[in-house]
C-alpha cells in the first residue's frame, strides 16, 4: 500500500519506519523535503522510503496521515489540494499554548480537519501512544490498544487493518465526534507518562472478554 505521511517530526517518522518496515510504499510529505534533516531521516529509515512536497506526497497515496503540530494543520491539509473521496489519517491533538486543548467539549480536532479536508473520509487514529512505541512493541506483555474512529466504515476498516499490522489491539470506537474524547485522553498519558514513578513510555489498553 502507498502511504503518505504528513511531517517529519517523531510521530511521522515512527510510522514511516514501521509501516516501510512492512513492505509499504512511505513518502514523507514535508514542506521542506530537500532539507539536510529529511534527507538524513529518509537515509536513515531506508526501506525505499521517500520525501517530496506535500502536494506530491498525497498524489496516488492510498492513505494520507497528517502527522504535524497542530498550529500547522491547516495550512498542511490547504496545501494538498482536493482530498474528496481521499482516505486522512488524523493523529494530531488540538493543543494550544503547551498542553492545552484548543478545541474541546462541544467540538474536536478531529471533527475540525475533517472541515478542513472538505470530502476526505477522516479517520481519527494513532493520537494518544506514545512516539516511541509506534513500532508495536508490548508493554508488559500486552498489546497497546489504539482506539480509532470515523463515519466511513470502509476507511475505518483499511486504518485499522495498517494499526493492527504495527501489533496494536485496534478498537473501533465509533463516529468522529468520539474525538471529542480520545483528544482529552492524550493528555491523561502525557500527564501521566510525567511522573517518573510510571516510567517514560506508557499506553493504555482496553479489557474485555
Amino acid at each position: 500500500m502507498r502511504i503518505a505521511v504528513i511531517g517529519s517530526g517523531s510521530v511521522g517518522a515512527g510510522l514511516a519506519r514501521s509501516w516501510s518496515g512492512l513492505g509499504h510504499s512511505v513518502v514523507i510529505g514535508s514542506r521542506s523535503p530537500e532539507s539536510e534533516r529529511v534527507i538524513e531521516l529518509v537515509d536513515l529509515i531506508g526501506n525505499g522510503v521517500s520525501a517530496a512536497g506535500l502536494a506530491e506526497s498525497a498524489v496516488g497515496a492510498d492513505v494520507i496521515v497528517l502527522a504535524v503540530p497542530w498550529s500547522a494543520a491547516e495550512v498542511s491539509l490547504a496545501s494538498l489540494g482536493d482530498l474528496s473521496g481521499r482516505i486522512l489519517v488524523d493523529a494530531t491533538n488540538p493543543f494550544a499554548g503547551g498542553l492545552n486543548l484548543e478545541i474541546g467539549h462541544d467540538d474536536s480536532g478531529g471533527e475540525q480537519v475533517a472541515r478542513w479536508a472538505s470530502g476526505a473520509n477522516v479517520v481519527k487514529a494513532l493520537n494518544i501512544v506514545d512516539a516511541r512505541l509506534l513500532d508495536g512493541r508490548n508493554l508488559d506483555d500486552r498489546e497497546i490498544s489504539i482506539p480509532i474512529c470515523g463515519d466511513d466504515r470502509d476507511a475505518k476498516r483499511v486504518v485499522g487493518g495498517l494499526i493492527g499490522e504495527l501489533g496494536f489491539d485496534v478498537i473501533d470506537a465509533g463516529k468522529l465526534e468520539i474525538s471529542r474524547l480520545l483528544e482529552p485522553l492524550c493528555l491523561l498519558m502525557i500527564k501521566m507518562s510525567m511522573k517518573k514513578s510510571l516510567g517514560n513510555e506508557i499506553g493504555f489498553r482496553v479489557l474485555r472478554d
